[in-house]
C-alpha cells in the first residue's frame, strides 16, 4: 500500500481528523503524507521509514512523536469520536492494543542518532530496546550522580494474557556519555554493549533488575530500570528508616556481591558504596550499577554537570591500590570497597569522613590509616564480630582480604 493513501477501517478516521494531521505533516515535514489506520480504542498514526525520525512503528505497540508536539495536542483536543483515543503526553505517545503486528511490522526502527557521529543510540543485541515504549514523567532528574542523572519514569508494557497495556514504574539512568568524533562513539558502544547485556543476562534478589535501555533523551543512552520509592541505601538509613536492620542490609549487599564474583566470568562492580545500593518496596537492599565507572573512566571525563552533595567522589571507597596500579579491577578491590560501604550503613557516614580534601585520603592511605578514621568505635555499637569482619576488608594486602563467600556466610552466622 504506497504510503500517502490514507487508510480508514470499520472504526472511521472522521474527515476533520484526518485532514488535521494531513495539514500537520504538510507544515512540519518534507516526507509523504501518513497512512491513519484506526482500530475500536485508538488511532495508530504511520508514517514512512524515513519520515519524522523513523518514528513510525508498529500497529500494535507505542509511537513516539517528539514533533509536532501543538499540532498533536489541537488534533486531540478536538477529537470526539467515542472509539478512538489519542494520547499526549511530554513526549507523545500514540498506543493501539491491537493484536501482534504481521511480518510488515515486526521489527521495530531504532531511533535516528541526535548527531550523525554519534553511534551510541543503537538497539543493544540480546538487551530490550525500550526507546519507543517509555517516557520520563518528572521533568528534571531525582537524583543526581557523578556518572548519570536518574529520572522517573513509565514503561508501557504490554500485557501478554490480554494483550492490553499496562505502566510499568521505572528509574531512567541517563548516563554522561558525549562522544563527538565517530571512533569515539564506537568504542563508547562497544564498551556499553558489553557491560549492559551482561548486566540485563543477571538474576538475583540482591541485584537490581535491569529491564532494557533507552535512547529517547536526545539520543543519549540510558538504562531503564525497576524505579524503587525508598531510594538510595544511604539516603534510607539517613533520612527514612534510622532503625532499619543495618546488618542484614549488608548481608543483603554481600550476597549481591558475592553473586556478582562467583558470576562466569567473574563480575567486579568497581564502583560500590552506599548510593549504589538501592532499598526495594520489601525494605531489602540490591545492587546496581556495576561496571559503569570504568566505562566512563574508559570513554574520559564525564561532561561537565556538578555532582550532588551526596556524591562525594569515588575515591574514598576505592581500594588503595587503585593509587598505583593499572589494568582490570579485581574482585578483592570490591572487597575493600564493600567494606567502606558496610561502615557506611552501619554508621550513616563516609568513609574518610574526618578529611575534607581527596589529597588528604590519598595522603592517609599512603600512611595506612583505614577509612573509619577516628569514627572506628561506632561501628561496635553493633556485634563486635561485624567490625571485625570490616577491618579485614580494608587489609592493606589485596590476598589477605577474605573473599566474598567468606564475608557472606560471617554475615549469616551474625546474623542467625
Amino acid at each position: 500500500m504506497p504510503v500517502g493513501s490514507p487508510v480508514v477501517d470499520e472504526g472511521g478516521v472522521p474527515e476533520d481528523l484526518e485532514a488535521s494531521i494531513g495539514r500537520m505533516f504538510t507544515h512540519h515535514s518534507p516526507h509523504p503524507k501518513p497512512v491513519l489506520r484506526s482500530r475500536t480504542r485508538a488511532l495508530t498514526i504511520v508514517t514512512s521509514p524515513e519520515g519524522m525520525q523513523q518514528d513510525a512503528q508498529s500497529d500494535y505497540g507505542p509511537i513516539q512523536y517528539r514533533r509536532p508536539y501543538q499540532s498533536l495536542q489541537s488534533v486531540s483536543t478536538r477529537l470526539s469520536a467515542p472509539n478512538l483515543r489519542i494520547e499526549v503526553r511530554p513526549q507523545i505517545r500514540i498506543t493501539s492494543p491491537s493484536p501482534p503486528p504481521g511480518p510488515e511490522s515486526a521489527t521495530p526502527q531504532s531511533e535516528s542518532p541526535a548527531t550523525p557521529a554519534s553511534t551510541l543510540n543503537s538497539p543493544i543485541a540480546g538487551v530490550v530496546d525500550l526507546t519507543k515504549y517509555v517516557t520520563t514523567v518528572s521533568a528534571y532528574a531525582v537524583a543526581q550522580g557523578g556518572l548519570s542523572d536518574i529520572y522517573k519514569g513509565e514503561w508501557y508494557k504490554r500485557d501478554p494474557e490480554d494483550g492490553g497495556e499496562k505502566v510499568v514504574v521505572v528509574a531512567i539512568k541517563l548516563l554522561r556519555i558525549l562522544t563527538k568524533k565517530d571512533q569515539d562513539g564506537l568504542r563508547a558502544r562497544k564498551r556499553l554493549n558489553r557491560e549492559v547485556y551482561v548486566w540485563h543476562r543477571l538474576e538475583h534478589p540482591n541485584i537490581i533488575k535491569l529491564f532494557g535501555t533507552s535512547y529517547h533523551m536526545s539520543g543519549r543512552p540510558a538504562m531503564v530500570m525497576q524505579w524503587y520509592e525508598n531510594g538510595s541505601a544511604a539516603e534510607y538509613l539517613s533520612k527514612k528508616n534510622p532503625e532499619a536492620d543495618r546488618v542484614r542490609l549488608i548481608l543483603d549487599v554481600a550476597r549481591g556481591l558475592e553473586y556478582l564474583h562467583t558470576h562466569k566470568p567473574p563480575i567486579v562492580h568497581a564502583d560500590l558504596k552506599g548510593n549504589n545500593v538501592l532499598i526495594t518496596d520489601e525494605g531489602r537492599a540490591a545492587i546496581c550499577d556495576f561496571g559503569l565507572s570504568q566505562l566512563v573512566e574508559d570513554l574520559g571525563r564525564p561532561t561537565g554537570f556538578t555532582l550532588s552533595n551526596q556524591d562525594v567522589g569515588p575515591l574514598r571507597w576505592q581500594a588503595p591500590e587503585y593509587l598505583e596500579e593499572e589494568g582490570p579491577a579485581r574482585t578483592t578491590s570490591d572487597v575493600w570497597s564493600f567494606g567502606c560501604t558496610a561502615f557506611e550503613l552501619l554508621t550513616s557516614r563516609i568513609p574518610y569522613e574526618h578529611r575534607i580534601r581527596d589529597a588528604q585520603v590519598i595522603k592517609d592511605m599512603q600512611n595506612g590509616i583505614t577509612p573509619a578514621g577516628t569514627a572506628g568505635d561506632l561501628c561496635l555499637a553493633f556485634d563486635p564480630r561485624v567490625k571485625r569482619l570490616i577491618d579485614r576488608c580494608w587489609s592493606f594486602d589485596p590476598s589477605e582480604r577474605p573473599n566474598m563467600t567468606e564475608v557472606r556466610t560471617q554475615l549469616e552466622e551474625i546474623c542467625a
